[in-house]
């Protein structure tokens, strides 16, 4: 008959030195990086928010059994500033449209650069583009080309 003998070793307890977590040091290097990205996201945050409503407006342009190019500028403008009204864009990039008619089709283009400060003397900045060509409605937003 055989007879397994089984050594157990002890774990070793470790010292409490060891087992004493971040020190305050740490501490507070962790929650500076916390409110760091706190800040940043919430400068942001609300640009991209708000170019997500641009990108809305200008898809809003297109409805079925209209044609884009049939809408004069005027109409256009005021679509799209109405759409800016009820979802609160307030920031004066997005209310620079540019209507295109020389080229084959229709082209709206709307491109800016929104500035917040982040904090003293550094700002964040954002550039966005959103193109609509009237014979491509569904590469809405984004630059041709890319």
């Amino acid at each position: 008959m055989k007879t397994l003998l089984s050594v157990k070793s002890t774990p070793r307890i470790k010292s409490l030195k060891q087992q004493a977590g971040l020190t305050m040091v740490s501490w507070i290097f962790v929650l500076a990086i916390v409110a760091f990205c706190g800040m940043f996201g919430f400068a942001v945050v609300p640009m991209y928010a708000e170019n997500m409503y641009v990108e809305k407006a200008l898809k809003s342009l297109i409805e079925p059994g209209r044609n884009l190019s049939e809408m004069s500028d005027s109409e256009i403008r005021k679509k799209l500033l109405n759409f800016y009204l009820v979802n609160n864009v307030r920031s004066e990039g997005p209310q620079a449209i540019v209507i295109d008619r020389k080229t084959k089709s229709l082209l709206i283009t709307i491109d800016y650069e929104n500035r917040t400060n982040l904090f003293y003397n550094i700002d964040v900045v954002t550039s966005f583009q959103n193109h609509l060509d009237a014979e491509q409605p569904n590469l809405c937003c984004k630059p041709l080309g890319k």
